[in-house]
């Protein structure tokens, strides 16, 4: 693989522009569109995205940038000057995630928007953004591994080659091999967010601890192999983020869908007006008996997108009793065996099966 022999991409009233530059702006351009187009099937504001997406990224480059000066304090402590001096790369995507989290986290409470419903759709932007700006390390003749002869090595000049390896010439392209796992990671969490609310066994925020997992199992086995790695203590800054990472995604995600786990019922705009779809998995199977005469928004029934058994009414309410067999076994509840009265509005939200005092509300976009 051939690398840039100038890293200056051009001058701009006597500004120099750097490739490294190009490839960060071209990677979030492309994270807020995938964003936005993936918010827009879920039937997301569309301002929300725009009004705090330049706070998020400029908040996310400070963290970036503050968590990898921390990491090099014992040279930046005595170059104070170069701390802000981002050109010549030194980010640290952890940091940058965990500031966006947090500055997503802020801005959703202060405009009343869900967190982790946003969540799904920009932690997959952010996967496509870092499969475009990882091209920034190669413009830049960084962030690559160990020698090796494979047809796809990299060629990197003398001046940037550690001082272990002066006499190889080229070199693993770690970072080529993290874009390319970053962008199946992107397809992979898009997958995720568009599905969760369709029956399917996922929840809000799930693509976000999926995220979690999957980029810090892959970023601990690709930082095995890189020689510029910032070390903490007897191992790599970045095995310890993602360490991290995969812990708290993993005991999160086996913590949201843990055996018996009660769903939490969503409606996605694209789906038909008012169908309610199942973010997780629900309580166990269990039948409900009819308790007398009831509202027929007082029927109670595991959240799913199949019909939620008929109401009862006061003229119906002596006849005889009957196991409706129509719906899937968790959703039968005994019922008049000629009862035709209608269906609850379906866009009404009810308690989980069993639950005689749940209280019906509408269902939040």
């Amino acid at each position: 693989m051939p690398t840039l022999s100038d890293p200056v991409a051009f001058e701009l009233l006597g500004l120099t522009i750097r490739w490294y530059a190009l490839f960060i702006l071209a990677g979030i351009a492309a994270a807020i569109w995938l964003i936005g187009a993936l918010a827009a099937r879920r039937g997301f504001d569309p301002d929300f995205l725009l009004d705090i997406a330049p706070w998020v990224v400029v908040g996310s480059i400070a963290g970036a940038r503050l968590t990898y000066v921390l990491l090099k304090w014992d040279y930046y402590g005595g170059h104070l000057g170069q701390a802000i001096n981002v050109r010549l790369g030194g980010l640290s995507i952890h940091g940058a995630t965990i500031t966006g989290i947090a500055l997503v986290i802020w801005s959703c409470r202060r405009r009343g928007e869900r967190f982790l419903a946003w969540a799904d759709p920009m932690i997959a932007g952010l996967a496509l953004g870092q499969a475009i700006g990882r091209w920034g390390n190669w413009a830049n003749q960084e962030a690559f591994g160990t020698p090796t002869t494979l047809p796809w090595a990299v060629s990197i000049d003398p001046a940037r080659r550690p001082a272990a390896y002066a006499e190889a010439t080229t070199f693993h392209p770690t970072f080529l091999y993290e874009s390319l796992f970053n962008l199946g990671n992107a397809a992979l969490l898009a997958w995720v967010t568009l599905r969760i609310g369709r029956g399917r066994p996922f929840r809000e925020g799930d693509a976000l601890w999926l995220y979690l997992v999957t980029y810090g199992a892959g970023r601990f086995a690709i930082e095995s192999i890189r020689t510029d790695s910032v070390y903490l203590g007897p191992y790599p800054g970045a095995y310890w983020a993602s360490a991290a990472f995969v812990v708290v995604g993993a005991a999160v995600l086996s913590w949201r869908h843990r055996p018996g786990a009660v769903a939490e019922a969503v409606v996605v705009e694209d789906m038909p007006s008012g169908q309610i779809g199942v973010a997780g998995p629900v309580d166990p199977p269990r039948a409900t008996v009819s308790r007398g005469p009831a509202d027929p928004s007082d029927v109670a029934a595991p959240f799913d997108t199949v019909p939620m058994g008929n109401a009862h009414s006061p003229a119906t309410a002596d006849r005889s009793l009957a196991l409706d067999t129509t719906a899937p076994p968790h959703c039968r509840t005994k019922q008049p065996a000629d009862d035709t009265s209608p269906l609850p509005d379906p866009a009404r939200r009810v308690g989980p099966a069993g639950d005689h005092d749940a209280q019906t509300r509408p269902v939040r976009p």
